[in-house]
């Protein structure tokens, strides 16, 4: 398994394996950055369990993976919202809904509405819109109909330049 890394931050991954679940953290030291330690413990949080299935979910929607996206993804039976990490530009959206018959979707980034309240429904069928992000970072809301148990999940693809 690899997982892509910056030595200025910290990481932790949830595993399963036979002898039970684990977490593994490496963090480096700021004085050396190119150092890092590794440590490896019994992990005795599951929502980190939770967190991990909704990643591998999230996954298994949106394949193949595209240079350059940007995910994320969460499980909630009320309004939620999710902010994402991106760099103003130029993006094909794609979001994804399971469990509740749909949901009410929406985005903005620096307060302006990128994306409008919009239905969309929780069949299976990714919903696509091409999105301008005039700033960095973006938030997307999402509310199930009828209160519903739903996952959700987001990507954002840089819009390839003609040329």
């Amino acid at each position: 398994m690899t997982t892509p890394y910056q030595c200025s931050s910290g990481l932790e991954r949830f595993l399963r394996h036979p002898g039970g679940p684990v977490t593994i953290g490496s963090a480096s030291p700021l004085a050396k950055p190119a150092a890092a330690g590794v440590a490896i413990r019994p992990n005795t949080d599951p929502r980190a369990a939770e967190l991990e299935d909704m990643s591998e979910w999230s996954a298994q929607q949106f394949k193949p993976s595209i240079p350059g996206q940007t995910m994320a993804s969460t499980a909630a039976n009320h309004a939620t919202s999710i902010s994402m990490s991106t760099r103003p530009g130029s993006y094909e959206l794609h979001f994804i809904c399971d469990g509740p018959t749909g949901a009410r979707f929406s985005m903005s980034s620096n307060g302006a509405g990128t994306v409008d309240p919009v239905g969309v429904p929780c069949n299976g069928v990714t919903f696509t819109a091409a999105v301008d992000v005039p700033a960095p970072g973006a938030d997307v809301s999402m509310a199930p109909f009828g209160g519903a148990d739903g996952r959700y999940a987001v990507r954002l693809v840089p819009s390839r330049s003609p040329g």
